[in-house]
């Protein structure tokens, strides 16, 4: 009976621990999404002003290249 007993107290002290591991897993993974959304963004953000810059810098080109009329 008493080993029993033991048995049960092992076995949820082993529950809770893999419970624990689980939950603190979760929370790894989603802090883990939140920051690669972060980077995702910031990247997105840095290659539309790359972008904005580029076409600003045609243009510019291409009125400088253009003859002035008479």
């Amino acid at each position: 009976m008493i080993l029993r007993g033991a048995a049960m107290a092992t076995a949820a002290s082993l529950g809770g621990a893999v419970f624990l591991a689980g939950v603190a897993a979760g929370a790894g993974l989603g802090v883990a999404a939140v920051g690669v959304a972060c980077l995702a963004r910031r990247a997105m953000k840095q290659r539309g002003e790359w972008n904005n810059q580029a076409e600003s810098n045609a243009a510019l080109e291409a009125e400088l290249a253009a003859p002035e009329a008479p």
